[in-house]
């Protein structure tokens, strides 16, 4: 398959900040992340801990970060069980974390796709993703199934990976134009995937619904911002929240948006707390949204 290079940006960032709570819409700086400066990482929640790993600072990582925001401390972990890399895809189900796909020190997309056990801090290697190899995917959870799609050559496929099975299984396409750099989030029983770049450098604004239960896509309300790639997005209670990433300019975004299912409408919040930026990483955790890294 043609392989598609990404642009890391040359600013690399520490820079960890919370959303305090959506009622209060501020940002404060937390603890900086304790590995090195770094992009295009990947982050996730398990309970009350946020994790990031991977990415890209002068080279491709695998180191594996775990915060608290109890004593605002982070705290390595085993590495990662594949090979270093960026622009991977992950998510959390339960009690485990997941991390799979992406461009690798040795010049290749992956596959393959591996479980973190955040008791036994051990990374299991798990079925190979379902499509082909590829990097830049929007990733979901819902329940105990996991999602992966788009990414790689601009691709529309979309898969459902199931916890129990340690299987595979294509779903219906994305409903949007295929891209990479998408971004996606799951409130309820419905998954999200919007914004993103296609092979002629056009940035959508278009945002999709997945209906778990029925396997349909339904576009939603645009995204208000500018279209965009790299963007961070994630869930609090039954709304999502999205923003910074870049623009067709090129430019290097701070706003940050709340998307409501029920009126199916976007509101701006406050500004991203620091520079704006592309490729960070984002999680929630108790009502309150992270972003950091890029």
């Amino acid at each position: 398959m043609k392989k598609i290079k990404s642009v890391i940006t040359l600013s690399l960032f520490f820079p960890f900040f919370s959303l305090v709570s959506v009622a209060q819409n501020t940002w404060i700086q937390k603890a900086n992340f304790a590995g090195t400066a770094r992009g295009n990482a990947v982050g996730f929640s398990i309970g009350t801990k946020g994790y990031i790993g991977t990415g890209w600072d002068v080279g491709y990582t695998r180191d594996f970060w775990e915060w608290d925001p109890m004593t605002n401390v982070w705290t390595q972990k085993a590495n990662f069980g594949g090979t270093a890399r960026y622009n991977s895809t992950g998510f959390s189900i339960g009690n485990k974390g997941y991390i799979g796909t992406g461009h690798d020190g040795e010049g290749s997309d992956r596959q393959d796709f591996w479980e973190w056990d955040q008791n036994a801090n051990t990374w299991t290697q798990k079925a190979n993703f379902g499509g082909i190899e590829r990097q830049f995917a929007a990733g979901f959870s819902i329940g105990n199934k996991g999602y992966i799609g788009t990414g790689g050559n601009y691709s529309q496929d979309f898969w459902e990976w199931d916890q129990g099975t340690d299987t595979w299984s294509q779903k219906a396409n994305f409903g949007g134009a295929g891209r990479h750099t998408a971004l996606g989030f799951s409130v309820g029983t419905k998954g999200y995937i919007g914004l993103g770049v296609n092979a002629s450098s056009s940035y959508f604004q278009d945002f999709w619904a997945w209906d778990q239960a029925s396997n349909l896509w339904t576009q939603i309300a645009n995204y208000p911002g500018m279209g965009r790639a790299q963007v961070v997005g994630f869930a609090i209670g039954n709304k999502g929240y999205v923003g910074t990433g870049h623009n067709s300019g090129s430019v290097n975004c701070q706003d940050f948006y709340e998307y409501n299912p029920s009126s199916n409408s976007w509101v701006q919040k406050a500004d991203f707390g620091s520079t704006g930026r592309r490729g960070s990483v984002g999680f929630s955790i108790a009502g309150k949204g992270y972003i950091g890294t890029g």
